[in-house]
């Protein structure tokens, strides 16, 4: 097992890069900082240079005009998941749960958060999605659903109703927002997939892996951040729930974890890229698949290195008040 002494290191055979320049991001960062700061809602924010970072290391393909969208997401579901933890930690949330299942995530960011948060993210919902093709606006709507129905309903989660490991991993993926953030690779890559292709099961279980890393990543760096705040559905909890693991142990088997998943991504992309599926597709539409898996690995690779480069000191919120 991968010993974790200090800051654990993890082998992600990706390759990593910057958008650049990020004057148009910065703009961003401080135009969503504004916003949130004047709703005296300050405390959620993450500090201009720490999210104009992350935006720029997790999508270099992109260029001015498609990075504003991976920003915007960024900026606000950062605030969203605090609040989330926040208000949908009470005894009504089953009843909120209940109450409308349809369009659900929109519903409850219209109406039972504050309101910056609630218009940022229905804004960027609608921007996203008002020159996107029919089949990937129904995804990534779905998935963004799908994400805030988990998001508020393991709000609050105590060690004692942790679900089993091979259930949270299902789990994890739905509830850690990574299933939007990889369906906006093709935003930020500037391409939109044939529907059948982006629905086909090699396409999914890349799509899965991404997702995987991804959420281990964040619970690996930012357990202590999640422990603090009351938030145990984290791998590195589960694994100490359900395997009798000490805490150092288990974030060990975590960083083992998640370097196997992205071994399992690159071998899924080599498979993927000479099978007869993807030799079928038009020569402009593989050029747009292996620029989706760059992007991918982009992602991957950006998240680590700004957990491991800007420090954990740099990825927390303020003492809420």
């Amino acid at each position: 097992m991968t010993r974790t002494d200090g800051v654990p290191t993890l082998s992600l055979p990706f390759d990593g890069g910057r958008f650049e320049p990020d004057g148009v991001v910065r703009d961003r960062v401080r135009a969503v900082r504004e916003r949130l700061e004047a709703a005296s809602l300050g405390r959620y924010v993450q500090g201009d240079d720490v999210m104009v970072d992350l935006i720029c290391r997790t999508s270099p393909q992109a260029d001015a005009d498609t990075i504003g969208p991976v920003a915007e997401w960024l900026l606000w579901v950062f605030p969203f998941d605090d609040l989330c933890e926040e208000v949908f930690a009470a005894d009504n949330t089953i009843e909120l749960l209940d109450a409308d299942a349809t369009g659900l995530a929109r519903h409850l960011v219209a109406t039972a958060l504050p309101q910056a948060v609630a218009e940022g993210m229905t804004g960027f919902c609608r921007d996203v999605t008002a020159h996107r093709s029919p089949g990937w606006t129904s995804r990534f709507l779905r998935d963004l659903d799908t994400y805030v129905l988990h998001a508020i309903r393991y709000a609050g989660t105590s060690a004692d109703d942790l679900p089993a490991l091979d259930e949270f991993v299902v789990l994890r993926r739905e509830e850690g927002a990574a299933k939007p953030t990889v369906d906006l690779v093709e935003v930020a890559a500037g391409v939109d997939l044939p529907e059948e292709f982006r629905n086909s099961p090699s396409w999914q279980r890349l799509h899965d892996a991404c997702a995987d890393v991804l959420t281990w990543t964040n619970d690996i760096y930012s357990h202590q951040k999640e422990r603090h705040a009351g938030n145990r559905f984290n791998l590195v909890d589960v694994l100490v729930r359900h395997t009798r693991l000490s805490e150092d142990e288990a974030r060990a088997r975590a960083v083992d974890m998640t370097n196997e998943k992205a071994r399992e991504f690159t071998a899924g992309a080599a498979e993927l890229v000479h099978g007869e599926e993807f030799r079928s597709l038009t020569e402009r539409t593989r050029s747009d698949v292996v620029r989706c898996v760059r992007g991918m690995e982009h992602w991957m690779r950006g998240q680590y290195e700004w957990f491991v480069i800007t420090g954990p000191a740099r990825y927390r919120v303020g003492p809420r008040g």
